[in-house]
């Protein structure tokens, strides 16, 4: 915990209503940004000398200015890495006796620690995510021999003590022949996020558990009442094991092998429109060790949830799916329907500080397979990975440029794909909003959406609101990259545009543009989201405790 005082009126400081929403961590090396939102007003009264909090370090403003003392809590988790503390987009300094205290920090290998950096400004020094026995490849085959033993290996029980070592604690008996838990397992995003909040609300009996650090450089946002558990930590691997039930939007590891009396519902992450999966076996970009492995994954499911009629024979084909299909709508979606919109919305408006007079501009392009980090993608085991990438930022449409044209009164809110590293710069009428705990809030507050091939689309039809599409790239994606699940030339339900400029000028004018695409809106509406009705996340939730009944 961090206490201090800042001085609103002093040259820079800008008009505040809440210090909360204006201090921020910026990474020094990814450039990226993280807003702090728990801090409180302690008192309007103490003036700016930064005199030390009673919980915390002392920082502050130099100068005789009037000051409100604040108290903020920096908690785990953090991407690795040294962190800038900011406020008003200035260096928070440390002062006084403050100064003395740093560097300081809790103990515990995955503890954050502050610093000084540079003379005096603040900073936060976060460790790796997990304790050192799931950092290697070594020490994560030790703990999935403790805790997933491969029955078809009978050697495997005399080779454990000699891949053991002090770091990876010593267990009697493998995770898996153990009792399961009544514990529910989540892993992903939007949907998982949305059958978690489901069934807390019917007060089921099960303690939830929350899997992170699945995404390099991001951070996984958990949800209240569930208890992060860290990808490759020796907890994950228990869970894993030991789970009565598993959520999850994404591939789980190939090793992985569904237990009697386990429920393993896949939910997906949403309609596809470039082709995927064994779809792709005879593209450039194919994983073919990955493809392998399909059928072996997909069988580990207990059920399949269809986000459309459209999605399920794709869904089947492209995972290598043979059980059981639930046509239920995206669980993600149900925040798009009333009665719980507009609240949300009003919500994420207000956190992002957005201006409730500006117009609100979506970009959301999707990844490309030819950008792919090739030494990211090396360094893990086909059986560890559970998707693609990471991928690069390279951008065909200048965010920046597109606000410049807008002018004021518009926010351009960038959103990079999960799968997708980089940093977005910061600048006027600007936004990043890649750390957004989910794409579904974003959706609820822009009024138009800009993206490429992104599944996106599906998903923010259901607002009836206009889609533009920068296909810059069409006939390289289609033909050469990925290619389409749909005739998107005939069937998208907006204008197809290739430059910044032509992007800028459909957005001056999307009424006409909208007039135009109506009947292919309707009818791309009809064909592709023909389930979502807000109900789906209880429809999963209803087959999820089925199997305990």
């Amino acid at each position: 915990r961090i206490s201090g005082a800042y001085a609103p009126e002093a040259p820079g400081a800008g008009a505040s209503d809440a210090p909360g929403a204006r201090l921020v961590l910026r990474h020094e090396t990814l450039h990226e940004v993280v807003p702090v939102a728990e801090t409180e007003v302690i008192d309007a009264t103490t003036d700016a000398n930064g005199t030390p909090g009673a919980r915390g370090t002392g920082v502050g403003t130099r100068g005789t200015h009037p000051a409100l003392r604040f108290s903020v809590l920096i908690a785990p988790p953090l991407p690795e890495g040294r962190w800038e503390v900011r406020l008003d987009d200035r260096p928070v300094r440390v002062l006084g006796s403050a100064a003395a205290q740093l560097p300081c920090g809790d103990e515990g290998e995955t503890a954050l620690r502050l610093e000084r950096r540079h003379g005096d400004r603040l900073s936060v020094v976060a460790p790796p995510g997990l304790p050192a026995a799931g950092r290697s490849a070594y020490g994560r085959r030790l703990l999935r021999a403790e805790h997933h033993p491969d029955p078809r290996s009978p050697s495997t029980s005399r080779r454990l003590p000699l891949l053991r070592d002090r770091r990876t604690p010593r267990t009697s008996h493998a995770s898996r022949t153990l009792p399961l838990r009544d514990t529910v397992l989540y892993a992903g995003g939007d949907s998982p996020r949305a059958v978690h909040a489901e069934l807390v609300r019917r007060g089921t009996d099960a303690e939830h558990l929350w899997v992170t650090g699945t995404t390099p450089g991001r951070i996984t946002h958990v949800p209240p009442g569930a208890r992060a558990v860290p990808v490759h930590s020796a907890a994950w691997y228990e869970a894993l094991a030991r789970s009565r039930r598993i959520v999850t939007d994404d591939q789980l590891p190939a090793w992985f092998e569904r237990r009697p009396g386990q429920t393993v519902v896949q939910t997906w992450h949403g309609t596809p429109l470039g082709r995927f999966g064994s779809g792709l076996a005879d593209s450039l970009y194919a994983d073919h060790q990955h493809l392998a492995t399909l059928p072996q994954r997909s069988a580990q499911w207990s059920v399949l949830i269809s986000p459309s009629r459209f999605a399920t024979p794709l869904l089947r084909r492209s995972l290598a799916y043979e059980g059981e299909v639930l046509e239920a709508g995206s669980p993600a979606n149900d925040v798009l329907f009333p009665p719980v919109r507009d609240k949300a919305a009003e919500e994420v408006r207000r956190g992002l500080g957005i201006p409730e007079e500006h117009r609100v501009v979506l970009y959301a392009p999707t990844y490309r397979d030819h950008l792919a980090h090739p030494s990211a993608a090396a360094s893990a085991s086909s059986a560890d990975r559970t998707a693609p990438g990471p991928y690069r930022w390279d951008p065909a449409l200048d965010p920046h440029a597109l606000a410049r044209t807008l002018g004021p009164g518009h926010t351009v809110l960038v959103r990079r794909h999960p799968r997708v590293t980089g940093s977005v710069p910061a600048g006027p009428g600007v936004l990043d909003v890649s750390r957004h705990p989910g794409a579904a809030g974003l959706l609820l507050i822009a009024d138009v959406l800009v993206t490429d091939y992104a599944g996106l689309m599906f998903d923010f039809a259901l607002t009836g609101r206009p889609m533009l599409f920068h296909t810059y790239d069409l006939e390289h994606y289609r033909d050469t990259v990925r290619g389409l699940c749909l005739d998107f030339e005939t069937r998208a339900p907006g204008p197809l545009l290739v430059t910044t400029d032509e992007v800028a000028q459909a957005l001056r004018d999307t009424d006409r543009s909208a007039a135009r695409h109506a009947d292919a809106y309707e009818s791309f509406r009809r064909d592709y989201c023909d389930l979502d009705d807000g109900n789906a996340a209880a429809r999963v939730a209803d087959r999820l405790l089925a199997d305990a009944e």
